[in-house]
């Protein structure tokens, strides 16, 4: 059962996978781990697509859990299952505002002067959202749902299987998979993903507001909605017809942060309100001292001053705090939050969920999560625009300089090296091996740079650096990279009590190098082929690497044979089990590539053969492509989860039978 399609097993799964290990042929730099050289696979679906050769594959960025295969099957022979029904017939109306009946998971429209209440079906394909129950894990993409054949060169995931493009099994052998934006961004009219973002049409952001998706004569209809509704290039509050609104005149306002009262409506009063988070009166260096009740500050470092501290609970400055009216427009609990933001409010009928309003700054539909931090905000274009979170990353296509301004942006994440103020957050997909450079030349303020591999919010950390650019600009260089997703975040440094947050425009420089070279004496897998110096064949007539393996050629030394002749095969300076390659796994450390059970487990060799095929391995073993690029048995095979000792972080997959990231 272990190479029925070795092909499929190697381009199925993940395309990220974290390399537990040691890099390459046993050896790493600058945090910069292994991943899968996934082929250049040909057959199925797509191979009459009419595709390019560009290796960026953009996948969604964390993206809904798809269907599995079975679900997927059972939806192709069962049409009359995924079909969205109507829910109700509504009364009369002239726009699709008046139909809106404050249920998420329905698609409200005026058709006709009717108002009509659907399942949410964003994109038209018939398939309800995977949100709402349904079995469309894109449903704002027509050529997306479970009874799609994989499109090789679009860069999404058609079938709902979990894996797109040149990771699907469909796409084995398809040269050239993977999609390529095109130069003149979304055409808002044509069905199709120009732009590679997964999003089609007036369901892309970058169409909201274009005569193509539609124009109300006037903005003050959707004052807080997020969109340019009269398409005149302002929205919400920007725009004059929203400025006599009384959600824009509050919004116009700065929050005054020791005055003890909500001056920008946001229901948060003083340091509460993010906005207060770099205010000198609400910044504190810890570990502080003992609450002072009537100050306006946060004496303790704990994020809350004066009444709402815990700490003034029982002093008679306090004295006036009451249960708090859900009702009334004033803290009277003196906790700092107002009405429906005070959680003694949460089953008060007036605050019961509605849907999420993008920019209000309030958990509008109680499931914790505010305004751009909220799933149902991801292609909401003021969040899409802030590009402050791992919903909203923005892709990079190619080598270039991306701007921004993180000015106002909360701060969700944090690098090893810094990052306590706001970001923004990018991604790039590779299809081959690449040599990265990224920095923030040109960034207005102290900027901290960072990468992770696989998952946006808790993928692997390769690399954070904080001034290795010069003049507050941060700079990361990865020798090499293997094919996968990559995370970049461009963070504020600090938040400094005096001088605020490090925010403001900025500037990320990337380069790709496609085709890096190997250079033979530098310990390093420059061009990506997970063959080290003279390991490399492109090596083995080069300086001191002829004839160095006591006069014969160089190899790489793998296998048991290799790790047991008495040779350097690879001319390192390690013999047999002192290599790395011959004593692979980071957590069997007594187990040596020799065809034998050392530790006792009775298991031979377990993981400790470093590999780059199933060829390298003995026949009851596979090579750990996605992960750890050592041989061992199919994860399958074992009772419980043997990922956790072979790469920690890792799952074993069905599909591909060896753990992945």
């Amino acid at each position: 059962m272990r190479r029925a399609s070795t092909w499929a097993l190697r381009c199925s799964g993940s395309a990220l996978f974290l390399a537990a290990a040691i890099a390459g042929c046993g050896r790493s730099q600058l945090g910069v781990l292994d991943y899968e050289d996934l082929p250049a696979t040909g057959g199925g679906a797509g191979a009459a697509h009419d595709g390019g050769k560009d290796q960026w594959a953009p996948d969604a960025p964390d993206g809904a859990d798809a269907w599995d295969a079975k679900d997927a099957a059972d939806a192709k022979d069962a049409p009359w299952d995924h079909v969205v029904p109507d829910a109700k017939d509504g009364g009369p109306c002239t726009t699709d505002l008046e139909c809106e009946d404050n249920n998420v998971c329905t698609q409200d429209v005026c058709k006709g002067g009717v108002c009509t209440n659907k399942l949410r079906d964003l994109d038209n394909d018939t398939f309800v959202a995977a949100e709402c129950g349904g079995p469309d894990c894109n449903d704002l993409n027509p050529q997306v749902n479970p009874a799609m054949i994989e499109d090789c060169f679009d860069g999404a995931d058609n079938d709902c299987n979990g894996l797109s493009d040149c990771n699907d099994i469909e796409c084995v052998g398809v040269p050239g998979c993977g999609c390529k934006p095109s130069p003149g961004g979304e055409d808002c009219g044509n069905g199709k993903d120009d732009d590679c973002d997964t999003t089609v049409d007036c369901n892309d952001p970058d169409c909201v507001g274009t005569p193509a998706c539609g124009c109300l004569d006037s903005e003050k209809s959707g004052c807080q909605n997020g969109k340019d509704d009269d398409c005149d290039g302002k929205l919400d509050c920007q725009d004059n017809d929203c400025s006599s609104t009384k959600e824009c005149i509050c919004a116009s306002q700065t929050e005054n942060c020791s005055n003890g009262v909500d001056d920008d409506c946001d229901l948060l009063i003083d340091c509460v309100d993010p906005q207060c988070a770099s205010s000198p009166s609400c910044s504190c260096i810890p570990p502080g001292v003992p609450e002072v009740c009537v100050n306006g500050q946060d004496d303790d470092c704990n994020g809350l001053a004066d009444c709402a501290d815990p700490g003034c609970f029982y002093d008679p400055s306090c004295g006036n705090c009451v249960p708090e009216d859900c009702a009334n427009g004033k803290d009277d609990d003196c906790n700092g939050f107002i009405d429906c933001a005070d959680t003694g409010c949460k089953f008060e009928p007036a605050c019961a969920p509605v849907p999420e309003v993008c920019n209000n700054s309030l958990d509008d539909d109680k499931d914790g999560k505010t305004d751009c931090d909220d799933t149902d905000c991801k292609t909401n274009p003021v969040c899409v625009a802030q590009q402050g979170n791992c919903l909203t990353a923005k892709l990079i296509t190619g080598s270039g300089s991306y701007t921004g301004d993180t000015t106002g942006t909360k701060s969700d994440y944090k690098g090893s090296c810094g990052g306590d103020a706001g970001e923004a957050v990018f991604y790039f997909v590779l299809g081959k091996p690449t040599q990265v450079l990224l920095d923030t030349v040109g960034t207005s303020f102290d900027a901290a740079l960072y990468v992770r591999a696989g998952s946006c919010e808790s993928g692997a950390e390769l690399a954070c650096d904080d001034d290795s650019g010069g003049a507050w600009a941060a700079k990361v260089d990865f020798s090499i990279l293997y094919p996968g997703t990559y995370y970049v975040f461009v963070d504020g440094f600090t938040v400094d009590p005096n001088g605020g947050a490090n925010e403001g425009p900025f500037t990320l420089n990337v380069t790709f190098n496609q085709e890096p070279k190997e250079l033979c004496d530098n310990g390093i897998d420059d061009d990506g082929d997970h063959y080290v110096d003279c390991a490399d064949v492109d090596c083995a007539t080069v300086g001191g690497c002829l004839g160095c393996n006591a006069g014969k050629a160089p190899g790489p030394e793998f296998g048991a044979s290799a790790c047991t002749n008495g040779l350097d095969d690879d001319c390192d300076g390690e013999v047999d089990c002192k290599d790395s390659d011959c004593n692979a796994s980071e957590y069997y450390k007594a187990e040596c590539c020799n065809d034998a059970d050392d530790n006792g487990n009775q298991i031979v060799d377990d993981f400790a053969c470093r590999c780059v095929t199933d060829a390298d391995c003995p026949a009851d073993q596979m090579c750990y492509t996605h992960s750890v690029w050592a041989c061992g048995p199919p994860c399958t095979n074992f009772f419980g989860n043997i990922c956790v000792f072979v790469a920690p972080g890792s799952q074993c997959s069905t599909v591909s039978q060896q753990c992945e990231f």
